[in-house]
C-alpha cells in the first residue's frame, strides 16, 4: 500500500475538476448566504427565482476563473501567491454580480435582481471557502505522505541566510521527509538560541548530543555545510571532525548554479575529495591575461585532454580571435566540439571563431600546412603521452610524440613567427625515473634551447606542475570507479606521495606564467603540500559514507615501472627565483646548446627506427644524465652506461 501511495505523489488533480469542485464550492456559499439573508426563514426563498440568481452567479463565477486561470495551480502546492489570485478573482467577479443585480432591480428585472446584502454575505463566505479549501487539501496531503516518506536526520552547518534557505528546502521536499536536529554555527553569542525554532548548538555539543551518544535515537544523521564564504583549510578541518566518526557530508552549491534561483535538495550532494585538499583558491591577473589573449589566433595541441579542454574554456572567455583545437583523439574532441557548440551564445550555434582538426602533431607536412593558413600568435603545447607504465613498455611512442612531436610544433612556431610558444610540462621531467618524464624533460630541454637560437624570434615558455585532480587516469576517478565497484582500492605503496593541484586551478597558471614569460623559462608552480595516496584513499572511503575495511579494503600492489614514491618539482641543480605571482617561480635552468642538442636528437630519431627498446633508452639516458630508471626493466642499462663511462 506505501508503494502504491509513493508511486502516485507526483500525479496531480485534472484543473477541469478543480474547476468544478470550486463552482460546487460557491454553489454551497451562495446558498448559504441567501439563508443567512433570510435568516434561515425558508418560507421567504422563492425556488423559481432563486434557481436563476444561482445560475446568474455560477455562470459570472465561471467566467472569471476560467479568464485569471484560477484553477490551474497545484492544489498540494498551494501558496500565498495563489490565495492572492482567488481574492482578485472572487472580488472582481462580486463586483461584477453587484453591478448587474443593481442594473436588474432599476429595470425591474427579477431574475437578475440579487438583494445587496446576499452578494456581499456570498462573497466573503465564498472568499474564505476557496481559499480554506486548498490550504486544507495542502495540509492534509503534507502530513498523510510525510507517514509514508522516508525520513532522514539532518544537521545544517551555519545559520546564516545561506542555512535558512538549506532549511526551508529540505523542509518543503515533496520526496523525503527531512528531520532537522539543530544547526552548529561557530560564532559563541549565537550558541543554545535558537533560530526558527531550531536549536543552535556548537560542533563539540552536537556531536556528542546527536552522534555519539549511546542513548540518541537518531541513526545516519547527515551534516550539510550550508556556508559559502569558508577557506579550504577550514572546511577541511571541519570535515575530519565529522569524517573520523562516520557521518555523511555534504555541501550545498554556489547560488549561480541554483536552478533558476532556487536551491533544491537534489543540488545538495556529497562533498568532494576537491573540497578537502586545504588549497585556497587562486586568483590571476585578468587583465594581463586578457591583454595577452584578446584579439588573437590561439593553438591548442593536445586540445581534447583535461588540461587542454580546459584551457579552451578559460581562453573563450578572453575573446581571442580564433582557437584552433588539435588532437589526435577523434571521440574525445567531437565530445568536446559538442559541449563548445552547446555553450555557444551565437543564434545559429555555430562556432565561427573556432578550427577543431583531428590531427597529429608528429605529421610535419600536415602541421606545417595548418600553421601556413593559421598562423598562430600564441600555442599551447599539451598533446602528449602521459601514463608512466604505458610508456615504459613504449617509447618508442614516447619519444616520437612527446620529443619529436614537441620538436616539431616547436620548429613550426619559430618558422611562421609565432609570438610565444608555451609549453605544458610535469613534474616527473624532473630528475626522471622513468620513460615518459625522460622524454619530457629532453622536449624541455630542446624547447629552451631554441629559445636562445640566434635565428629564432618566438618566446618559448615552459611551464611544469604535478598531478591534476580529475584528469584523465588520474588516481581519483580510479579510486572512485574502484569503490562504486565494491573495491578494494589499489594503492601502489603506503608512503607514496603526490602533489595536487585542480584543472582549473593548473590552467589558470599556465595561462598566467605564459602572460609573464619572455622566453627560455621554465615556470613551476607551488603545488601546496604533498598529500599521501593512502590518506587520500581513506578520505574518499569515507566521504562514500563506507567503512575502511568492512565495506570496503585497501590493496597494496607494489610501485609500477618507473614510479617515484615521490615526486620533486625542481633538479638538484636547479634554484628558483620569485615571480609577482605567489604561486609561480622560475626554475633557474641553464639552457642546452641548441645545435650540440639538435644533432644529438637527430640520432635518437636514427634510433627510433630500429624499434629497439633498449637502444631507445639508451640514447635517452645519454642525453639526460639524471635520468636514473626504477623498479624499471632498463635498470640494467644504468648499469652498462655507468661502466661504459668507467672503461
Amino acid at each position: 500500500m506505501t508503494n502504491f501511495l509513493r508511486k502516485h505523489t507526483e500525479k496531480f488533480a485534472s484543473k477541469w475538476l478543480i474547476l468544478l469542485v470550486d463552482l460546487l464550492i460557491c454553489f454551497v456559499t451562495f446558498t448559504i448566504a441567501v439563508f443567512v439573508h433570510f435568516n434561515f426563514e425558508l418560507t421567504y426563498v422563492e425556488p423559481h427565482i432563486y434557481k436563476y440568481h444561482l445560475l446568474f452567479v455560477l455562470s459570472v463565477r465561471t467566467i472569471f476563473f476560467v479568464f485569471f486561470k484560477s484553477y490551474e495551480g497545484i492544489i498540494r502546492h498551494t501558496s500565498m501567491e495563489d490565495a492572492a489570485l482567488l481574492l482578485k478573482v472572487v472580488t472582481i467577479s462580486s463586483i461584477f454580480i453587484f453591478l448587474l443585480s443593481n442594473f436588474g432591480c432599476y429595470h425591474n428585472i427579477v431574475y437578475l435582481c440579487i438583494p445587496p446584502r446576499i452578494t456581499i454575505i456570498s462573497y466573503f463566505i465564498t472568499l474564505f471557502a476557496l481559499i480554506f479549501s486548498r490550504f486544507l487539501v495542502k495540509s492534509l496531503y503534507d502530513s498523510f505522505f510525510r507517514k509514508i516518506k522516508l525520513t532522514s536526520s539532518v544537521i545544517i552547518y551555519g545559520t546564516g541566510y545561506m542555512g535558512l534557505i538549506t532549511k526551508n528546502s529540505l523542509l518543503n521536499d515533496k520526496v523525503k521527509n527531512y528531520k532537522v536536529l539543530c544547526f552548529i554555527d561557530d560564532n559563541p553569542q549565537k550558541i543554545n538560541k535558537t533560530v526558527e525554532g531550531i536549536r543552535v548548538l556548537s560542533r563539540n555539543e552536537a556531536i556528542e548530543k546527536y552522534i555519539t551518544n549511546p542513548n540518541s535515537k537518531e541513526e545516519n544523521v547527515e551534516v550539510i555545510f550550508a556556508i559559502q564564504n569558508i577557506s579550504p583549510l577550514a572546511k577541511a578541518k571541519i570535515a575530519e571532525d565529522f569524517l573520523t566518526k562516520g557521518i555523511i557530508l555534504k555541501s550545498i552549491p554556489p547560488i549561480n548554479k541554483w536552478i533558476k534561483g532556487e536551491l533544491t535538495t537534489k543540488q545538495i550532494q556529497r562533498i568532494e575529495i576537491d573540497d578537502l585538499l586545504e588549497r585556497d583558491p587562486i586568483a590571476i591577473n585578468n587583465k594581463f591575461v586578457e591583454r595577452f589573449i584578446n584579439n588573437k589566433r590561439i593553438l591548442v595541441t593536445g586540445a581534447a585532454g583535461s588540461i587542454g579542454s580546459e584551457l579552451i574554456r578559460q581562453l573563450i572567455k578572453f575573446s581571442p580571435k580564433k582557437i584552433i583545437l588539435v588532437d589526435q583523439a577523434e571521440s574525445a574532441l567531437y565530445d568536446l566540439e559538442s559541449e563548445l557548440l552547446r555553450t555557444s551564445t551565437s543564434e545559429n550555434k555555430e562556432l565561427p571563431n573556432i578550427r577543431v582538426e583531428v590531427y597529429d602533431v608528429t605529421n610535419e607536412k600536415l602541421m606545417d600546412n595548418l600553421f601556413n593558413e593559421e598562423l598562430p600568435q600564441v600555442i599551447f603545447h599539451a598533446a602528449a603521452y602521459k601514463h608512466v607504465p604505458l610508456m615504459e613498455k613504449n617509447p618508442y611512442q614516447a619519444v616520437r610524440v612527446n620529443v619529436l612531436g614537441t620538436k616539431i610544433i616547436a620548429n613550426l612556431a619559430s618558422k611562421y613567427g609565432t609570438e610565444k610558444f608555451v609549453m605544458i610540462s610535469t613534474d616527473k621531467a624532473v630528475n626522471p625515473t622513468n620513460v615518459m618524464g625522460a622524454s619530457k624533460r629532453l622536449a624541455e630541454m630542446y624547447v629552451q634551447g631554441l629559445d636562445s637560437h640566434h635565428n629564432n624570434n618566438t618566446r618559448f615558455i615552459i611551464t611544469r606542475f604535478g598531478n591534476v585532480l580529475g584528469s584523465n587516469g588520474s588516481v581519483i576517478p580510479l579510486f572512485k570507479k574502484q569503490i562504486e565497484n565494491g573495491g578494494p582500492i589499489t594503492v601502489t605503496h603506503k608512503d607514496i606521495i603526490r602533489y595536487f593541484m585542480t584543472i582549473p586551478e593548473a590552467c589558470q597558471l599556465v595561462l598566467e606564467a605564459g602572460t609573464m614569460g619572455k622566453g627560455g623559462e621554465i615556470y613551476v608552480f607551488d603545488m601546496g603540500k604533498p598529500v599521501k595516496i593512502l590518506d587520500l584513499a581513506k578520505k574518499m572511503v569515507q566521504l562514500s559514507g563506507l567503512e575502511l575495511d568492512n565495506d570496503i579494503k585497501i590493496a597494496f600492489t607494489g610501485l609500477r615501472p618507473g614510479e617515484k614514491l615521490y615526486e620533486e618539482l625542481l633538479n638538484s641543480n636547479e634554484n628558483t627565483q620569485p615571480t609577482y605571482h605567489h604561486k609561480i617561480m622560475i626554475a633557474k635552468v641553464v639552457p642546452e646548446d641548441y645545435d650540440l642538442l639538435n644533432i644529438a636528437i637527430k640520432n635518437l630519431e636514427s634510433t627510433l627506427t630500429r624499434l629497439d627498446k633498449n637502444s631507445i633508452v639508451l640514447e635517452l639516458k645519454k642525453l639526460i644524465p639524471e635520468y636514473i630508471s626504477n623498479n624499471s626493466v632498463y635498470e640494467d642499462l644504468d648499469e652498462l652506461e655507468e661502466s661504459s663511462l668507467n672503461t
